[in-house]
């Protein structure tokens, strides 16, 4: 145990180097040889010790960038804090199960393939972020999401080519590392990193490139003013408060911003707390109906009106008891005084806002408090809106966890632009809001369309095809702001043939171990 602890710590620092790396910290330079402490202590032949030094790098990196996952489980629920850490021991321990699959390999690969697993275990690595399954889809090149020239390679490859040039970096050096540590002539092994920096190199050329050009086309382009709204209370705050004191803060903030003519004001998900469709007199709404008081806000303020919230349509009891269906909606009131339409969330938060498997074993509603029973809606919804000077533009309106779903955004890359409504202040003061406003950021980039965010109480942002953030709140701050959205799109080879290269990687991984297990390893 006491040779073996030295190395286990050396892992689990690289592991630690995650929550540097990721948002809200963001040292993404960093990340180009944050694995070398765990390269240094796997050992040629020792696989099975190989792998478990690689897992407790990814277990402790899981475990640090994923923490506020505690809270969050104490606040959507009844269970408390050592139940919500029971949760997130058992999400750490099966989400970092891709590590000892990838690092268990290094030197066996190493031993069969000779220099070429520096590119073999980078794809190895790519290949388990595309096909394992994930709660909370994260890539190793996500970090990069704010290095401007090189991030524009995202648009191509998606986040997976950045994961690439990391993980080959930090396999390139260790090569180095290797060899010296084995007395063997450093030689051949220089080419892994130049190469490595080559490729680097390129990416910043041709993205210094096509950030010019999608900038051109962005300083051409129409615009939509847009408000920017956010409350600065906790979770805490508004569940202590009635809702329609809520209500009418979103209602203060959008009375700050009409003087400024937005063309479209935007509330987050969960702003109203009851069907903004209804029809009935309400006496807190001055004897009008939601309906009538949103297109009323609406006609009068000159503004399509963008809200988030819930929908509960009742009915006769359905085959598993339920009298109402509860969905997570937005719903758009036009300036002209409609409601012209409605999108209902269509992958509904596992564990927030249903729990699975509860239909088939209802006992867990009763184990389980707290969570919701929405159901996932059907089909995307593009609304189509014009801006006061008559340019027409259309958006569609990923709801909080949409936003972070390839697949997803793939479906809802029908409009002109992105709008993600969120509520955030259910992760409270931790990582959580800055990395999830980090993973919606990476969607704008892969298929060109500008996205706005709003986030209840932040981060708000503005993100723009080519990944430039031009507008950015702070977190539980109060901001009344109106922004101009240009509106332009562009075309993206990931929107078009995205799959391409993570299943490249898949195919050369495949590859890779079938020439391996062919050859005989050779020793130093």
């Amino acid at each position: 145990m006491k040779t073996l602890l030295p190395s286990l710590l050396a892992a689990a620092f690289s592991g630690a180097l995650l929550l540097a790396i990721s948002a809200p910290t963001n040292l993404h330079w960093l990340h180009w040889v944050s694995f070398l402490p765990l390269y240094a202590v796997l050992r040629p032949g020792e696989h099975r010790r190989n792998a478990l030094l690689g897992y407790v790098a990814g277990w402790t990196g899981v475990f640090l960038c994923f923490f506020w996952l505690i809270e969050t489980v104490v606040r959507f629920s009844s269970l408390p804090w050592i139940a919500g850490l029971a949760v997130h021991l058992i999400f750490t321990t099966v989400f970092a199960l891709n590590y000892p699959v990838v690092f268990g390999m290094v030197h066996w690969l190493r031993a069969r393939i000779g220099l070429a697993w520096v590119l073999a275990i980078p794809a190895l690595h790519v290949a388990t972020e595309l096909l394992m399954p994930a709660l909370f889809p994260y890539y190793q090149g996500v970090s990069q999401y704010r290095t401007g020239s090189l991030w524009q390679l995202a648009s191509v490859t998606g986040v997976y080519g950045l994961s690439f040039l990391v993980l080959a970096s930090n396999a390139a050096l260790a090569e180095l590392l290797y060899r010296r540590r084995e007395d063997i002539p450093l030689g051949a092994a220089w080419a892994p990193p130049v190469a490595v920096g080559l490729g680097v190199a390129l990416s910043i050329s041709w993205g210094s490139t096509r950030h010019a050009a999608v900038e051109q086309v962005l300083s051409e382009a129409p615009t939509a003013r847009v408000a920017m709204l956010q409350q600065g209370v906790s979770m805490d705050e508004r569940l202590l408060a009635p809702a329609l004191t809520w209500l009418a803060s979103w209602v203060e903030l959008t009375k700050q911003a009409a003087p400024y003519r937005p063309d479209l004001v935007i509330w987050p998900e969960g702003a109203v707390p009851f069907n903004p469709h209804d029809e009935r007199p309400a006496q807190a709404l001055g004897g009008r109906s939601p309906k009538e008081y949103f297109e009323e806000m609406a006609s009068k303020g000159g503004f399509d009106l963008l809200i988030g919230g819930g929908t509960y349509e009742p009915h006769e009891p359905d085959e598993y008891g339920r009298i109402f269906t509860s969905y997570n909606s937005t719903y758009l009131f036009d300036r002209d005084g409609q409601l012209a339409g409605r999108y209902d969330k269509m992958v509904p938060l596992p564990f927030g806002e249903y729990i699975p498997l509860s239909d088939t074993f209802p006992f867990l509603k009763g184990i389980i408090q707290g969570p919701g029973d929405f159901q996932a809606g059907t089909e995307p919804v593009v609304f189509e809106v014009r801006t006061h000077e008559g340019v027409p533009y259309s958006f569609t309106v990923p709801i909080c966890y949409e936003g972070i779903i390839e697949d997803t955004m793939r479906d809802l890359s029908g409009g002109d632009v992105y709008v993600n409504i969120t509520n955030d202040a259910w992760f409270g003061d931790t990582a959580n809001p800055h990395q999830h406003a980090m993973l919606a950021a990476v969607q704008a980039m892969h298929f060109g369309r500008p996205m706005v965010r709003i986030a209840y109480t932040g981060i708000n942002m503005i993100v723009e095809p080519h990944g430039e953030i031009r507008h950015e709140t702070a977190p539980f701050t109060t901001v009344v702001a109106v922004e101009e959205l240009r509106l332009a799109k562009v075309d993206t080879f990931f929107a078009r043939l995205g799959w391409l290269f993570p299943w490249l990687c898949v195919l050369g991984s495949l590859v890779a171990i079938g020439i391996g297990r062919r050859r005989e390893p050779v020793t130093a």
